[in-house]
């Protein structure tokens, strides 16, 4: 609040300054709602004219106005091999337009981008600066020149959530036979204009309000303005590209990153070959020859040159027995070839949140790299840098998006598969018993397909800590309890996956005088509800449906009745379906049943609060509880 009464002052101040001063008072103050960060004035300037090269200038001033706004800055520049950074500036002004830094390229520290590559060619000039006192200006200009043309950078004229734009213009110079596609996505309803002459294409951005982080949205290359450019004929790292579409595209990624990497020692040929000997199907050699790979190798990235992009010789992953996901997918593809199964090299944008690739807009798109193998109509698709993902199982970082696929025709456009809601369930039941002091201990089952599997297959694989620590935030709102043993089952021929874990929770029960209030449903209770979020723009986006279905049986202690049962309840919405029921069986049993339907889908904004209800509903009544009355005679 201190901040936002010191940004006030400050933007109502009557001081003037010229063009080239920076202050916060010469910014739009209506560009303050919402914002961490207000860019005041960009232009990139990008020259494409050769072919063979790619120039930028990139002249930007920002007012930070708060500590997270910290994170817009972006005072860094990578380079390459193929690459170099021929002049980077940063100055720091107050909040009245004093400067109180400046830093040269010699000051900016060059280190290695390794990140999670054992080895890689990239670097990054960078600074780090400590602000001490918000809100700051902050004004960059860098000058770089690249081998490459086959990336243009995408222009967002907003950063991202919370940042504002005052002024952004993003230029792009040609040559006239080779003139730059682009793409417009989102930019209805902003002040975006786009204009072209014979050699130049000029996007421009003016007084754009910063836009809110909203939960249960859908991604932000979905919600934030931006414009993907792209060349038909271009240079990466020393190759020729072209791509006027997505075939033309598939047919040069196939002959000049595909075609002399998939060779294979003879030892190795021999060995797949023995080992599928007995295999009539593709599916039965590609179950083999993906436990193979996955009993052989395991991921590291390494990214060298056009390594970026081109996988490593499969002989190469053959005798290293590591690689990245291209090069694992490559080896793997390369396998499927020696014993006659075919498949498909296969770019896709992996992330939980799902993004396709652009279907009518052909460019160099996606970061990850899977296989598909064509089995009739279908495609059966491999994540091959998993040691332990079960065969055909794609999970929430793959599921459900285009992707491109690189066959003997070129590039063409699929999509991954899609785990409708009934596939995705998780069935629990469970044994209970409540003593005399209101302890409990339990006997819990469950058992998780499609989506649901995704969560729990690693759990063989951990520590018993850390199994203790997943159980823990599982069931966070149960207070001192203790697993006795577990025991997992991973069936990764149907992909199921199997818990029996046995629990004792001290006290659990709630005395009320001398008897007890008992909430049944122990181990599947809804608690989150999302904020409240006033005249929200976005839409509702519900990315995965699923299907819990719990069953407890509860033994009430001796000398207890059970007062009265709640009534059933169901609520049934667009969103989903909820339901509860409560029963007592003839040895005086308490039988709690529970299902929870979530459906996949996409809704107004209108609908948010509507979402919000219903959620709340079921976080009310997931707590119900019930009257263990004491029998006193």
């Amino acid at each position: 609040m201190k901040n936002i009464f010191y940004l006030t002052l400050l933007l109502c101040s009557v001081h003037i300054y010229s063009q080239k001063d920076y202050s916060i008072a010469s910014v739009n103050k209506e560009l303050t709602e919402y914002s961490n960060s207000i860019l005041i004035d960009e232009l990139v300037e990008i020259d494409v004219t050769d072919n063979n090269k790619m120039k930028t200038k990139t002249h930007r001033a920002l007012a930070v106005l708060n500590k997270i706004g910290d994170g817009d800055t972006h005072l860094c520049e990578y380079y390459d091999d193929n690459s170099r950074v021929k002049n980077i500036e940063v100055w720091i002004y107050d909040a009245f337009g004093k400067e109180i830094e400046h830093f040269k390229k010699k000051d900016f520290l060059d280190v290695s981008r390794t990140g999670i590559s054992i080895y890689s060619d990239d670097r990054m000039l960078g600074i780090n600066y400590t602000p001490t006192t918000y809100p700051y200006i902050v004004v960059y200009e860098s000058e770089t020149e690249s081998g490459d043309s086959a990336f243009i950078k995408p222009w967002y004229p907003l950063g991202g959530y919370a940042e504002s734009t005052q002024k952004s213009v993003f230029k792009i110079k040609f040559n006239p036979a080779n003139k730059p596609k682009y793409n417009p996505q989102n930019l209805k309803d902003f002040d975006i204009s786009i204009s072209e002459t014979p050699e130049e294409i000029i996007f421009s951005a003016l007084n754009i309000k910063a836009i809110r982080y909203e939960e249960h949205s859908p991604s932000y290359n979905k919600v934030l303005p931006n414009v993907t450019i792209a060349l038909n004929n271009f240079k990466l790292k020393g190759t020729t590209g072209s791509g006027k579409d997505w075939q033309q595209f598939g047919s040069w990624m196939d002959k000049s990153l595909l075609s002399d990497v998939r060779e294979l020692p003879e030892g190795t040929l021999a060995r797949v070959k023995s080992l599928v000997a007995n295999e009539i199907t593709n599916e039965g050699k590609a179950r083999k020859i993906y436990q193979y790979v996955q009993d052989k190798v395991r991921y590291v990235s390494i990214s060298v040159g056009i390594g970026g992009w081109k996988p490593m010789p499969a002989s190469d992953v053959d005798k290293l027995s590591y690689g990245d996901c291209k090069a694992l997918t490559n080896y793997t593809k390369a396998l499927l070839d020696a014993v006659g199964v075919p498949s498909y090299y296969t770019v896709i944008y992996g992330d939980t949140s799902e993004r396709d690739i652009t279907s009518d807009f052909t460019s160099l798109q996606g970061n990850h790299i899977i296989l598909g193998i064509p089995n009739n109509e279908e495609i059966t698709w491999l994540e091959c840098t998993d040691q332990d993902k079960p065969y055909g199982y794609m999970g929430d970082f793959t599921d459900d998006r285009d992707v491109l696929i690189i066959t003997p025709e070129g590039g063409k456009i699929a999509h991954t598969k899609i785990y409708e809601t009934e596939e995705s369930t998780q069935f629990t039941t469970a044994k209970v018993k409540v003593d005399a002091k209101g302890d409990v201990t339990a006997a819990f089952e469950s058992i998780s397909k499609g989506l649901q599997y995704d969560n729990k297959y690693l759990l063989p694989k951990k520590k018993q800590d850390d199994v203790d620590e997943y159980y823990k935030n599982r069931w966070s709102y149960i207070n001192g309890f203790s697993l006795n043993n577990f025991e997992f089952n991973n069936d990764r021929e149907n992909i199921v996956f199997t818990e029996k874990v046995s629990v004792t929770i001290p006290s659990y029960a709630n005395p009320v005088g001398n008897d007890f209030l008992f909430c049944a449903n122990i181990f599947n209770q809804s608690q989150h509800i999302p904020p409240r979020i006033d005249n929200r723009k976005q839409n509702l986006y519900l990315g995965h449906g699923y299907v819990d279905i719990d069953t407890l049986e509860v033994e009430i202690p001796e000398n207890f009745s059970i007062d009265v049962l709640p009534e059933s309840t169901v609520l049934e919405t667009k969103f989903g379906k909820y339901q509860i029921g409560f029963s007592k069986t003839p040895e005086n049993k308490l039988v709690y049943s529970r299902k929870l339907l979530i459906n996949k889908g996409e809704y107004p904004p209108s609908e948010y609060e509507n979402y919000r209800d219903f959620l709340r509903s079921i976080a009310r009544l997931d707590k119900t509880k019930i009257l263990l009355k004491q029998n006193v005679q």
